[in-house]
């Protein structure tokens, strides 16, 4: 419709793979990279995850396409089948030309299949796209699926692609097994705002024209409204081309954006700090589709409104006389022993009642929420967990409340101890990110040591709360000093199996590393490495492999070192 307009021979944002528009950004081509590498080293089982809408279909689709004659690809595009339909699926990518009926039958023609392939000096891909969608029962025989070897050489390669959720999935303890045998994982995030531009560029070019139809403004609202997803990206600008089209507009700016932005029903102005897959999701509202009779959200919220009103009103009264009977019940329930204490003892009896009381009373008190993981073995799957584990950083709240009521008896000695060994105490930053001081290293290094550390519970991935207050200092010396640079390194004891305790010192740095992005610092300046149960150390320095190492280490780099 519009191409003529532009003078454009193609439509350069359609929402359809197409490989003439394929742009690889820098990340795009690192897993592209990475993964053919897998492939050809033969490293068993691998996993690509990303967000909906961050490019993995096209990734995989030219990955494939990479690969020579000497691979021969099976994909399973929707895995939420039974256990025989998933092999006979199989079998009938593979060109086995064989229905089977049992599971016994699949696993011998199969493997005689991938001997006869490796014979050929060739190699057996499984693609399992969308893997989210795999049962629990359907994972394990996929994990099966992988003994099948030949002296101590794998005959099939299985590439499990997805969302980020499955990567929760994976971190469950009964998961554990398949999660050890992945060697290369692999999570594709959103394009920066610089690759936007370039994205919007190139296809513009590939469509025919070397024009700028996008403005430099406009192409920042595409940014800010998109959160970097490609196909928000695509979606946002083939309607911005329409609307400008419509208008008899050669450029589009910012404004057009906006207004295509309201259309689609993409809130405006969400940061980017914590983008997810659609911005719906990540406001947290639900846009309701126009219905067939013709009545929309403003239609059924008038038509609602008379009945609702009432309802409201009388929901209020009952709440308020449950209230009052609550009130009255504990009001006369306490004040009955001061009365009569107060009878008989006097003003010194009455005094020592309301102490008693005040103390028996429980308080309130809101502390940090925590996921047990002590004698499971692996790390149950979490938020933070989905964030970390593929390697894109979010936006983390703090999940604790500073309004405690009163500290108890151990947090005194705890707080105490800990204040006595502060040589000069850090101002501590205020919620918003400033402090009346400038923090410096020196005060670091004095309060916290040259190298501060972190602790974690066992088996654990979260920290304890002594640690906010450290983490909140370091943060706001980092935004004092962006060109400081921070090396987090996650270790563990030496008791049990070393490749999960390499997995969970990884974790438990990105933990820290997740915690610090939240209150602001830069991701890009933040380094995290899983020493496990080494002795790799900051500064060249080594570590002791004492019983109860449990905790992140972190370096601080100055600007200009």
């Amino acid at each position: 419709m519009y191409l003529d307009h532009y003078r454009l021979h193609l439509k350069p944002f359609q929402i359809s793979t197409d490989p003439r528009f394929l742009w690889l950004g820098e990340k795009h081509k690192e897993a592209l990279a990475v993964l053919k590498y897998g492939i050809l080293d033969n490293k068993g089982f691998l996993l690509l995850t990303g967000d909906v809408g961050t490019g993995k279909t096209t990734l995989l689709h030219t990955l494939v396409d990479s690969l020579g004659d000497d691979v021969l690809v099976a994909m399973i595009t929707d895995p939420g089948l039974a256990k025989m339909d998933f092999f006979n699926f199989v079998a009938d990518s593979f060109g086995m030309d064989k229905n089977f009926r049992s599971k016994g039958d699949f696993l011998i023609s199969l493997k005689e299949y991938l001997l006869a392939v490796h014979g050929q000096n060739k190699q057996a891909l499984l693609i399992i796209d969308e893997c989210q969608h795999l049962s629990q029962k359907l994972l394990e025989e996929v994990r099966l699926l992988s003994n099948i070897e030949k002296q101590n050489t794998k005959l099939i390669n299985i590439f499990f692609v997805g969302q980020s959720e499955f990567n929760e999935i994976i971190l469950r303890p009964r998961n554990r097994a398949i999660r050890q045998r992945i060697t290369i994982n692999y999570n594709i995030s959103a394009l920066s705002e610089t690759e936007t531009e370039k994205y919007i560029r190139y296809r513009l070019d590939v469509a025919g024209t070397k024009e700028d139809i996008f403005t430099s403004r406009a192409i920042k609202e595409v940014y800010k409204f998109s959160n970097g997803y490609p196909r928000l990206i695509n979606i946002i600008c083939d309607q911005a081309l329409l609307t400008g089209f419509v208008k008899e507009k050669k450029k589009i700016d910012h404004k057009i954006v906006a207004e295509c932005a309201q259309e689609l029903k993409i809130p405006h102005g969400l940061s980017t700090r914590k983008s997810m897959a659609t911005p719906e999701a990540a406001d947290k509202k639900t846009i309701e589709p126009e219905r067939a009779d013709g009545m929309g959200k403003n239609a059924l919220e008038s038509a609602n409104k008379s009945f609702n009103q009432p309802l409201v009103i009388a929901l209020i009264v009952v709440v308020a006389i449950w209230l009052g009977l609550v009130a009255f019940f504990f009001l006369g329930h306490w004040q009955a022993p001061v009365n009569k204490m107060s009878h008989g003892t006097g003003s010194k009896s009455q005094l020592s009642s309301s102490q008693e009381m005040e103390t028996a009373r429980p308080s309130a008190r809101s502390g940090t929420s925590y996921s047990s993981l002590e004698g499971q073995g692996a790390i149950e799957g979490s938020n933070v967990d989905s964030r970390v584990a593929s390697g894109v950083v979010a936006n983390s709240e703090k999940q604790y409340s500073t309004d405690a009521v009163k500290p108890t008896e151990s947090e005194k000695r705890a707080t105490s101890s800990f204040a006595a060994q502060k040589p000069s105490p850090v101002a501590k930053p205020s919620d918003n990110g400033t402090s009346d001081n400038k923090i410096t290293l020196d005060q670091i290094h004095e309060n916290f040591g040259i190298y501060p550390e972190i602790s974690f519970a066992f088996d654990a991935n979260t920290f304890g709360t002594e640690a906010y207050d450290m983490l909140d200092i370091i943060a706001h010396y980092c935004l004092e000093n962006p060109d400081a640079t921070l090396v987090l390194r996650g270790y563990t004891d030496a008791t049990g199996v070393r490749t999960y305790n390499m997995k969970l010192s990884e974790f438990r740095a990105n933990m820290v590393k997740t915690y610090l992005v939240g209150k602001g610092v830069n991701a890009e300046v933040i380094t995290t490495l899983g020493i496990g149960p080494g002795t790799d150390g900051p500064g060249n320095t080594t570590i002791a492999l004492e019983k109860n190492r449990r905790k992140v280490i972190v370096e601080i780099i100055p600007p200009g070192e």
